[in-house]
């Protein structure tokens, strides 16, 4: 039987785009995901919303006449929340500060949480194999059940997810994300079939990695079939940079905006696929 797509998520969602498009977006195609970039330092910037936009975002969902529950959100942890979450354990003060942020995030209306434990996301790299990140991580997983952390595997991850897959039954709120491309949009040819990423109880695993209109067909596929033979059940997969356009304005200045344009053209793929339907009313 062949894996099943669980999510298509668009990561970098700011405050180029208008909430409502989202919304009404992800009411009509369930199966849409949206991804926010949460980094202290660049908050505001592209690709990383404004809390006042997601404030505004989660204001709409709650009011929405339909169950926000159906309108999927990934908060994608950059920058100080994950030294905070990797520190949690013996700082006092980043367990207090990640605890918070994770049940402002829950309030929000996001169930999963992305760890970017990569330098190029401004995280401390450094010691993300030692007992004490590993100990935090399961900390902050352990206390925050009704959420699921989405590890990032690549090669600058590896001390982090080599560790965690020796840990005999980890909590069951924890799932893997194939991604050397770590938001940069470098195209990834050979997916991973490997076994031990298929670890929750949903057998569930995600990809990344220069995924675009033009490609996502493919790419869908070709996962599709590496999730299968990993054996899993489901898998989802997510984009980034593939849908950014840069807008060049008249006075030579240039705009780096979230383009909704290609996110629908993904979607519209993926419905021609079989992998998920059009509303019936178009």
């Amino acid at each position: 039987m062949s894996a099943k797509l669980e999510a298509l998520g668009f990561c970098g969602a700011d405050d180029t785009v208008n909430p409502r498009l989202l919304t009404l977006i992800g009411q009509n195609y369930p199966l849409v995901e949206w991804g926010i970039l949460f980094r202290p330092d660049k908050e505001g910037q592209p690709r990383y919303a404004s809390k006042q936009w997601v404030s505004r975002l989660s204001q709409i969902l709650k009011n929405s006449p339909n169950n926000p529950n159906k309108i999927r959100l990934a908060a994608h942890l950059c920058g100080s929340y994950v030294n905070d979450l990797l520190t949690s354990s013996t700082d006092i003060s980043s367990a207090k500060a990640i605890d918070n942020f994770l049940n402002q995030l829950y309030d929000w209306g996001f169930r999963r949480v992305q760890v970017n434990a990569t330098a190029v996301n401004g995280v401390y790299t450094e010691k993300l194999g030692e007992e004490s990140t590993i100990q935090s991580f399961l900390r902050t997983v352990k206390a925050h059940t009704k959420l699921e952390f989405i590890v990032q595997r690549n090669n600058e991850t590896e001390p982090l997810w080599s560790a965690l897959l020796t840990i005999k039954d980890y909590p069951d709120n924890i799932v893997f994300l194939h991604d050397e491309s770590k938001g940069t949009g470098k195209e990834t040819s050979n997916w991973s079939t490997d076994t031990r990423f298929i670890s929750s109880s949903r057998k569930v695993v995600g990809y990344a990695g220069g995924i675009k209109p033009s490609n996502v067909k493919s790419v869908a596929k070709s996962t599709q079939q590496a999730c299968s033979e990993s054996g899993g059940n489901s898998y989802w997969i997510d984009m980034e940079s593939g849908v950014r356009t840069t807008i060049l304005h008249g006075d030579g200045s240039k705009e780096d905006v979230f383009d909704l344009s290609k996110c629908y053209e993904c979607i519209d793929s993926i419905c021609e696929l079989g992998l998920m339907d059009h509303p019936s009313n178009l």
